[in-house]
């Protein structure tokens, strides 16, 4: 090898040896992390629900905004999908600082009012139920950061998704900004963007893509849908579904709070499920899956170590299976059970007849 080729050598190893250096960097300020996660869900059977467009509370949202008559129903459902939104902007200025706690449009729209000020989350659960009401479709979506207990600024981006009968597949909306993106003029869905690492794309609604794909760029790590998109009636999950790129670990702990109860995947046809869809349980899935969420009271406020363990299968909650937590004896468990972590390195095994290991996670918690 000659000293030039030696030179190259030499500096592609230590940029190599830097970024590794960073990453361990990074997870060594972590409080929680998972160090093995032998636990995705690998099947299709998933039972999503969305918001049912004759609901009552959906058709008095069209009656006392005239909705069908503002936004009419002329166009394709991406075309009224981005009507919506600049309609939207005509109710609501966009603040991400802005803090609400109402979780329906109607409610939303009535405190905005008098004051317009609105955060995403509060764009987000308006375009979606007003997509309802114009018979359009629509999920709320997140992608998160790596690192996202220690993130520098904000560690997640809310976005939503369009059903299109056109394209037939889902469509990424940002209605807080107005904007869809698209790759050889095809508007992409969320996990299209994640897959086209923002390459040779284009945000349609906004002058400069630049700006919006760098600072767009860090948060497509990953993905979460909810099971349940509905906000009226009866929930019948409280669960999601997120997308993690292969061989990285869930992340529990976020900047503000824990994650929801997730089952995670790397497979992205989940994603793609029409919501025209008609579920049938094909009894499919062969292994159970586990299913982690902090536990949250008034009395556990400040409490970084108990969680919820529940077990999913075929699209329901498993009432009958085996835990073991460390070197503790099998447990037979009845639905949930609670467990507290202690401090570092806490391995949550999982088997139908208290012997086999069927999933296995371990979390290590640090002070």
């Amino acid at each position: 090898m000659n000293r030039k080729k030696t030179k190259v050598f030499l500096a592609t190893i230590l940029t190599s040896l830097l970024l590794l250096s960073g990453c361990s960097k990074e997870r060594l300020k972590l409080t929680q992390e998972v160090t093995k996660w032998d636990n995705l869900y690998e099947g299709n059977n998933i039972h999503f629900y969305y918001e049912d467009f004759t609901n009552t509370q959906i058709e008095e949202l069209n009656r006392l905004y005239k909705l069908k008559g503002t936004i009419g129903s002329q166009g394709d459902e991406l075309e009224r999908a981005l009507k919506v939104s600049e309609w939207l902007h005509t109710k609501m200025e966009y603040n991400q600082g802005a803090i609400s706690t109402k979780e329906d449009a109607l409610e939303i729209l009535n405190e905005k009012e008098s004051s317009p000020k609105a955060s995403d989350r509060e764009f987000s659960i308006v375009f979606n139920q007003v997509c309802s009401a114009l018979g359009i479709y629509g999920r709320i979506g997140v992608f998160r950061v790596k690192y996202a207990e220690i993130a520098k600024g904000r560690d997640y981006y809310r976005v939503n998704e369009i059903w299109s009968e056109k394209l037939n597949k889902w469509i990424m909306v940002d209605p807080s900004k107005g904007v869809y993106i698209t790759k050889e003029d095809i508007p992409l869905s969320a996990m299209e963007i994640i897959e086209s690492n923002l390459d040779n794309v284009e945000v349609k609604g906004i002058k400069d893509s630049k700006d919006y794909i760098k600072n767009f760029k860090d948060y497509t790590y990953s993905y979460t849908i909810n099971i349940d998109n509905t906000i009226y009636g009866r929930k019948r999950s409280n669960s999601f579904i997120t997308y993690l790129p292969e061989g990285e670990m869930p992340e529990l702990k976020l900047k503000q709070g824990y994650a929801p109860p997730t089952i995670y995947v790397n497979n992205r046809a989940l994603f793609n499920i029409s919501p025209k869809d008609e579920y049938v349980d094909d009894k499919s899935d062969k292994i159970p899956t586990m299913i982690i969420m902090k536990k949250v009271t008034e009395e556990d406020k400040g409490d970084d170590k108990t969680f919820v363990i529940g077990v999913f299968q075929n699209s329901v909650m498993v009432d009958d299976y085996y835990l073991k937590v460390n070197d503790e004896e099998w447990e037979r468990v009845k639905r949930y059970k609670e467990i507290a972590l202690k401090e570092g390195s806490n391995t949550i095994s999982l088997s139908l007849d208290g012997k086999e290991i069927i999933r296995e996670i371990a979390i290590n918690k640090k002070q």
